[in-house]
């Protein structure tokens, strides 16, 4: 995970796979519900898995 670019852009969810709260919320409005379907639906994978916890407080509406 790239901390400074997170930093700067706060809609920046997972700086691995350039993922932003656009593209998962997106993905939750479409019925994905799991943090690996969320990346897939994408074409994407996870990979540090860094963005876990975002992504979780994103799918739990926090």
């Amino acid at each position: 995970m790239n901390s400074d670019r997170k930093k700067a852009d706060p809609t920046l969810v997972c700086t691995c796979n350039d993922l932003y709260i656009n593209d998962i919320q997106e993905s939750i409005d479409d019925g994905e519900i799991e943090y690996r379907e969320i990346f897939a639906v994408h074409g994407l994978q996870p990979r540090c898995g860094e963005c876990v916890d975002h992504v979780d407080e994103i799918l739990n509406g926090k």
